[in-house]
């Protein structure tokens, strides 16, 4: 179901402009134009938000990749850890903070192992805090996302501000009367870049919230794998060297 649902925000992210278009063709007389020329209405600000639909269409592919459970709470990490507490290793343990392939899991776990000589109180101190402090990280990662929701209606609707007054600028100075056909397409072409916005911000907002809710739940489920891995210290295995 997840994965139905980033395809849905990537074809929409893709296409800002497709249901235009799709209304153009539909109509036949009232739009004539295709998807190209619909983007060169938007002007430079309408290539601003297509760059911002392809910046959403990237993060959304590499949070789809690295946001996951297998990713941040290994399974292969789990069973390390648990051997290596069992063993008594917790140099090995906490050797595996900074590395390169540290996880989620292992960065929380080694910080509390860290702490064992204060007692079993302080490693679930230090754990929690390790566990806002890798939170923290995932949120600043996809805030991203949300930025470019926001963003985009913003510039669809100064695009359409700087068409409207180029517009009525225009008409101002014309000499005769005021062609309403030429009103209309002026606002017509200024309205444009508030579409595109929209189309890029709608999808990019939905797929920043299903990503908010996989940090909650891969947090939720590392945390309890933590506390489960470092139970035995709980029974005075800490001092074991």
């Amino acid at each position: 179901m997840k994965k139905r649902t980033l395809l849905m925000a990537l074809s929409l992210l893709a296409t800002p402009a497709i249901a235009i278009a799709a209304d153009g063709a539909q109509d036949g007389v009232a739009l004539n134009y295709n998807l190209i020329d619909l983007v060169r209405f938007g002007g430079w600000v309408g290539y601003i938000i297509i760059l911002f639909s392809v910046a959403a269409v990237a993060l959304v592919v590499e949070y789809a990749l690295s946001i996951r459970l297998q990713n941040l709470v290994p399974d292969s990490d789990a069973e390390t850890l648990e051997a290596l507490i069992a063993s008594g290793s917790y140099d090995e343990i906490t050797a595996r903070l900074g590395a390169d392939d540290c996880s989620f899991l292992t960065a929380v776990v080694a910080r509390g192992v860290r702490e064992r000589e204060r007692g079993y109180d302080a490693v679930i101190k230090s754990m929690e805090d390790a566990s806002d402090e890798q939170t923290g990280r995932l949120l600043r990662k996809i805030e991203h996302l949300n930025m470019i929701a926001n963003i985009s209606p913003m510039l669809g609707l100064l695009g359409t501000v700087m068409g409207m007054v180029s517009s009525f600028n225009q008409i101002s100075v014309s000499v005769g009367g005021v062609d309403p056909r030429r009103l209309a397409s002026g606002i017509f072409e200024a309205l444009m870049t508030t579409v595109m916005g929209l189309i890029v911000a709608i999808p990019s907002l939905y797929a920043y919230g299903i990503f908010r809710n996989r940090v909650d739940a891969v947090v939720a489920t590392a945390t309890t794998r933590a506390e489960d891995i470092v139970a035995p210290l709980k029974n005075g295995a800490g001092n074991v060297r």
